[in-house]
C-alpha cells in the first residue's frame, strides 16, 4: 500500500494546496457571478432609460401625425429620430392598435424582454436578444397610440466578457499569493508526519512490531509517543493470541461437533414429539368414548334425581376433559400461542359449581374443605370461553388441592374496576405449603415447578398453571399468584368482562325472619362462602344464643338438634344418601350438599330470607334436558367407512334423526362410484380406507363435478385425526369440515343443519340428550366392558345381533387380508389391513385383538417387518375366542339362519 506522503494527491500538502485553491476558484466565482450580475443590472437600467427617452421624443414627434392618421409624417418622424439608435424595429400604432407607421424587420419577436414591466431578472436579459420599450402619444392628455421601440442587446455580451475577465485575472493573483503562503506552513507539519507514515508502513509490511518512530515536540511528537505506546501493546497482544491459538482449533472442532449432535438430537426429538401427539390425539380418544357414552345414555335414562346429576357430572366432566385433551395433545399450538377461545354466553357461577363438584370427591378423600363463594354482583352471564374458564379454574383447583395436606381450598369469584372496564377476578385460596418468594416469577413457566422435589413427592408435570395463564392472556386477561411459604398460595386471574348480564335479584331477608344464624363444626371454606352469602342477605352470624343453624350432618347425628333453634340446615358430602333421613328424624329442617353449589343453595337461601318453606334436599337442576332433535327424514346420505361396526353405529346415530335413507360403502373407491352412480345430499367419507383413502375419493369426486359440471355435494370427514398431518387433509382434498370421533349427537345435528339446510322438517326426530356421543373405540382384557355396555345401551337385541354378526362376518376376512400382506412383505398393506382389524375390533370391544392389531399396525408403519416374523401367530386363536366371549357375555346365540344373515349383510349396502 502506497503511503500517502507519497502520493501529490493524498498526501497532507497535497489536501492543503487543494484546499486552499478551491477556495480560490470558489471565491472567483463567486465573485465573477456577483459582478456579472450587477453589471447586467446596471445595463438594463441604462437601455431602458436610453430607449424610452428615445421613445418619449418620438411620441411628442408624432402626435400631429398620430391624430391626423398622417402615415408618411409618422414614419418621417420614424426616420428622423430612430435613425442611429441601434433600434431592430420601430413603429406608431393608433389606440386601436392599427400600426400607422413601423421601420426595421417586419415582425415582431414574441420573446422580446418588456423593459415597462418594472423589475426585470438578470438571467432573462442575458437569455434573449432584443429590448422593447413602449410609450403612449398624448394629445391634451388624451392617449391616442403608442409608439414601440425594439433594441437588440449584442453589447451586453461583450461587457460581460469584461468583467469576467477582470475577474479571472484577480483570482488567479490571489490564488498564487495564497499557495505561496500554505506551502511554507506545509513543511514544518507534514516532514514529521510523512516520517511517522513511513515507520508505519515499514511495521505494516514487515510485521515487525520492534521498530519505533522518531520522537519529537508538539502534537506530532506526541503522537509518534503514542504510536510507539500501540506497538508495545501489540507486541505483548500477538504473544498472548500465539499462546491461545496453540488449543484454539481443537477446543473449535470439539465445540462444533457437540452443536451438530446437540441439533440432531433436538430435531430428532421435535420429530418424535409430533409423531406421538398426532398419534396420540388418535389413540387417547378412543378410550374416552366409553365414559362419555355411559355416563350421557346414563343421564338421558331414567334413573332417580341424585343418580341422574351423578351422571349429569360424569357427562359434563368428560367433555371438559375431552375438549382440554385435545389442546394439550398439540402442545405445539400451546407453545405458538395459537390457542382459541370463543366468545359466547357463559355463566360464571355454573363454572364454578362445575369445577368444585368436579373435585369434591378428591377434596373430601384427601379431608379437604373445597367451596365456592361467589359475591353478588358477578354478573348471571358474560360473553367468554366456558370450556377454557374451567379449565383454568380447574387447574388452579387441581393445584391447590395437590399442595394442601389440611385445611381448606376457596374458590371465589369477585367483580373489580380497572382503568381499562370492569373485569372479573377469579381466585382459588389454599392452606398448603407455600411457594418460596424466589420462586414466584417463574411458577407459570412450562414444566416448572417450585422445587424439583415436588415433582417426586407430588407428581405432575408443571403444565398446568403455564396452561392457565396463555389461556388467560388469549382472553385478553393476565394472572398472578400470591404465596407465603408454609402458610399456602393464592393463585388470581383477571378477565376482562364484556357482553354482562345483571346479576340478578338480590336475596334480602324479610324483617319477620330472624336475623342470628348458627354454625356448627363447618369448614373454613365453606363457612367462608356461606357467612358472605348470609351477611348479603341481611343474616348476622352469632357465636351463641337462638338462630338459624347450619351444622354438618355427622354433627347432628351425634348431638341431635341443637335446643331453640330455629331451621336447621344439614351439610351432607355428595354421595352421602343419609340427608332425607335426618329430615324425617326431625333432626333437620333441610339438606345443603357439600362442596356448595350455587344452584341449590341460592334457592334455600332465598326461601330462608322469605320465611317460606325449605325443600327437604336442594332441587336437582336439569343443566342437560332432553331435547326433541331435528328430523332430517328427506335427506339421502353416503357413508362410506372401512369398519362395519363404525357404520352400523354411524347410521343409528343418523337414525336419531330421522335419517333412513342411507348408503353404506366401505372403501374409497365404492364412494367415488356411489357418487357418480347417485344423488346424495351429504357424504359422510373415513379417512382411513382400503383400495383409495377418503381424502384421496374425496378428491376424485370433486374432479369429476368440475369436469361434469354437477352440482356440488358437501363432504365431511369423519375421522379421529384431530391433530398432525391428518387433521388437515380434509381442506386439501375439497372436504366442507371436519367431525371428529367421538363426536356427539349435537354435533352430529349442527352439522347436518348445516349441510341439510332444505330437507329439514318440522316433526321432531326422537328426544335425547343433547351432548350424547356416539361410541368409537375402547380396550382392556380380552373383552371391554364398557364398550359393549355402551353397546347394549344405544340399541336393542337385534341391533347387538346385527353388530356381533357383522364383526363375525369382517374380522376373519381382515385377519386373512394381514396374513397375506405380511407373506408378501407389503407395509403398507399390513398397516392398513391391521388398521382395518384394530378399528372393529375396538367398537365391539375386542381389547385384546385390538391391542394385537394395533401393534402390528404401529410396526408396519416404521417400516419395521422384521419384528412382525409372528406378528399374526395366534390372532386366529385370539379371535375365536373373542367372539366365543362376545357371544356368551350378549347372550346371543352363535349361529343365524339365512335370512338373518343376508339382513346383516344388507347392511353394508343399505343402512
Amino acid at each position: 500500500m502506497r503511503s500517502p506522503f507519497t502520493n501529490p494527491i493524498r498526501s497532507l500538502s497535497g489536501r492543503l494546496a487543494l484546499a486552499v485553491a478551491s477556495a480560490v476558484a470558489i471565491a472567483l466565482l463567486l465573485l465573477t457571478g456577483l459582478s456579472t450580475w450587477r453589471e447586467v443590472e446596471r445595463y438594463a437600467a441604462a437601455k431602458r432609460e436610453a430607449l424610452r427617452m428615445t421613445a418619449q421624443i418620438l411620441a411628442a414627434s408624432a402626435a400631429q401625425a398620430t391624430a391626423q392618421g398622417d402615415e408618411a409624417a409618422a414614419l418621417s418622424t420614424l426616420r428622423a429620430i430612430a435613425h442611429g439608435q441601434a433600434l431592430v424595429y420601430a413603429s406608431v400604432e393608433r389606440a386601436d392598435g392599427e400600426i400607422l407607421a413601423e421601420q426595421g424587420i417586419g415582425l415582431r419577436l414574441s420573446d422580446d424582454i418588456d423593459l415597462d414591466r418594472g423589475s426585470v431578472s438578470p438571467l432573462d436579459l442575458m437569455t434573449t436578444r432584443t429590448l422593447r420599450v413602449s410609450v403612449p402619444i398624448l394629445e391634451n392628455a388624451r392617449p391616442i397610440g403608442r409608439v414601440v421601440l425594439v433594441s437588440d442587446n449584442r453589447d451586453l455580451a461583450e461587457r460581460i466578457a469584461e468583467v469576467g475577465l477582470t475577474a479571472v485575472l484577480a483570482g488567479l493573483l490571489a490564488l498564487a499569493l495564497g499557495l505561496a503562503v500554505s506551502m511554507g506552513l506545509q513543511r514544518s507539519v507534514t516532514r514529521p508526519l510523512a516520517a511517522l507514515a513511513r515507520t508505519m508502513d515499514g511495521v505494516r509490511l514487515g510485521h515487525d512490531y520492534s521498530k519505533r518512530a522518531e520522537a519529537g515536540s508538539g502534537e506530532v511528537g506526541a503522537l509518534a509517543e503514542s504510536f510507539n505506546d500501540l506497538l508495545r501493546a501489540v507486541n505483548e497482544r500477538d504473544r498472548a493470541i500465539a499462546r491461545y491459538n496453540a488449543g484454539l482449533e481443537e477446543e473449535i472442532r470439539l465445540r462444533t461437533h457437540d452443536l451438530i449432535e446437540a441439533k440432531q438430537s433436538a430435531d430428532e426429538a421435535n420429530a418424535a414429539k409430533s409423531v406421538f401427539l398426532a398419534t396420540m390425539s388418535h389413540e387417547i380418544r378412543t378410550p374416552m368414548n366409553g365414559m362419555l357414552v355411559m355416563a350421557e345414555l346414563l343421564a338421558s335414562a331414567d334413573l332417580p334425581p341424585r343418580q341422574q346429576r351423578y351422571a349429569r357430572v360424569i357427562a359434563r366432566s368428560g367433555q371438559s376433559l375431552l375438549a382440554i385433551i385435545n389442546d394439550i395433545l398439540d402442545f405445539a399450538k400451546v407453545e405458538a400461542g395459537r390457542l382459541e377461545v370463543e366468545r359466547i354466553p357463559l355463566s360464571p357461577r355454573d363454572v364454578a359449581d362445575t369445577v368444585v363438584t368436579l373435585f369434591a370427591e378428591r377434596a373430601a378423600s384427601a379431608g379437604l374443605d373445597l367451596a365456592a363463594q361467589i359475591d353478588g354482583d358477578v354478573p348471571r352471564t358474560l360473553l367468554g370461553d366456558p370450556v377454557r374458564l374451567g379449565q383454568v379454574l380447574g387447574n388452579f383447583v387441581s393445584n391447590a388441592l395437590k399442595f394442601t395436606a389440611a385445611g381448606h381450598v376457596l374458590v371465589r369469584m369477585a367483580m373489580e374496576r380497572e382503568a381499562s372496564g370492569p373485569v372479573l377476578r377469579i381466585a382459588v385460596s389454599d392452606t398448603g405449603i407455600g411457594i418460596p418468594q424466589d420462586r414466584l416469577a417463574g411458577i407459570f413457566t412450562a414444566f416448572t415447578q417450585a422445587d424439583q422435589s415436588i415433582a417426586r413427592r407430588f407428581g405432575g408435570t408443571g403444565l398446568g398453571l403455564s396452561i392457565a395463564e396463555r389461556l388467560i392472556v388469549a382472553m385478553g386477561g393476565r394472572v398472578g399468584v400470591e404465596s407465603r411459604l408454609g402458610e399456602g398460595s393464592t393463585f388470581w386471574a383477571r378477565i376482562p368482562v364484556e357482553g354482562a348480564e345483571s346479576a340478578g335479584p338480590t336475596v334480602r331477608r324479610a324483617s319477620a325472619v330472624p336475623a342470628a344464624i348458627r354454625f356448627g363444626a363447618v369448614g373454613a371454606a365453606t363457612r367462608a362462602a356461606l357467612t358472605a352469602d348470609l351477611r348479603a342477605a341481611g343474616f348476622r352470624p352469632a357465636p351463641s344464643g337462638d338462630g338459624h343453624w347450619i351444622l354438618e350432618a355427622s354433627e347432628l347425628r351425634e348431638s341431635g338438634r341443637p335446643e331453640g333453634a330455629g331451621r336447621v340446615v344439614a351439610l351432607v358430602p355428595i354421595g352421602d344418601g343419609s340427608g332425607p333421613g335426618l329430615v324425617r328424624d326431625g333432626l333437620a329442617d333441610a339438606v345443603l350438599r357439600r362442596p356448595l353449589a350455587q344452584a341449590e343453595w341460592r334457592p334455600l337461601l332465598a326461601a330462608l330470607a322469605e320465611g317460606a318453606p325449605l325443600a327437604v334436599e336442594a332441587p336437582e337442576v336439569d343443566e342437560s334436558p332432553a331435547a326433541a332433535l331435528p328430523s332430517f327424514a328427506g335427506a339421502r346420505v353416503l357413508l362410506a367407512d372401512d369398519s362395519a361396526v363404525n357404520r352400523e353405529v354411524a347410521a343409528e346415530a343418523l337414525g336419531r334423526f330421522g335419517v333412513r335413507d342411507i348408503v353404506c360403502v366401505e372403501d374409497g373407491q365404492a364412494a367415488v362410484e356411489a357418487a357418480a352412480a347417485n344423488r346424495f345430499d351429504l357424504v359422510l367419507m373415513d379417512g382411513s380406507m382400503p383400495v383409495l383413502d377418503g381424502f384421496s375419493a374425496a378428491a376424485a369426486i370433486r374432479a369429476r363435478e368440475a369436469r361434469d359440471g354437477a352440482e356440488r355435494v358437501p363432504i365431511v370427514a369423519l375421522t379421529a385425526h384431530v391433530v398432525g398431518d391428518g387433521a388437515e387433509s380434509w381442506q386439501a382434498a375439497g372436504m366442507d369440515g371436519l367431525l371428529a370421533k367421538p363426536f356427539t349427537l349435537a354435533q352430529l345435528g349442527a352439522l347436518l343443519a348445516r349441510h341439510l339446510p332444505g330437507v329439514i322438517r318440522d316433526d321432531p326426530a326422537e328426544a335425547v340428550p343433547p351432548s350424547m356421543p356416539i361410541p368409537a373405540m375402547s380396550e382392556v382384557a380380552l373383552l371391554d366392558e364398557p364398550t359393549i355396555a355402551n353397546l347394549e345401551e344405544l340399541g336393542d337385541r337385534d341391533f347387538l345381533e346385527r353388530i356381533l354378526h357383522l364383526y363375525v362376518a369382517q374380522a376373519p376376512q381382515a385377519l386373512l387380508a394381514l396374513e397375506d400382506a405380511l407373506a408378501r412383505d407389503d407395509a403398507p398393506d399390513v398397516a392398513r389391513a391391521a388398521h382395518g382389524l384394530k378399528s372393529m375390533s375396538a367398537n365391539i370391544g375386542a381389547a385384546q385383538v385390538k391391542d394385537r392389531a394395533g401393534a402390528i399396525e404401529r410396526a408396519a408403519r416404521d417400516g419395521n417387518l422384521a419384528s412382525l416374523a409372528d406378528g399374526a401367530s395366534g390372532l386366529d386363536d385370539l379371535l375365536a375366542r373373542t367372539v366365543s366371549a362376545l357371544h356368551l357375555r350378549l347372550g346371543l346365540r352363535a349361529e343365524r339362519g339365512p335370512d338373518e344373515t343376508a339382513r346383516g349383510q344388507g347392511a353394508l349396502e343399505r343402512c
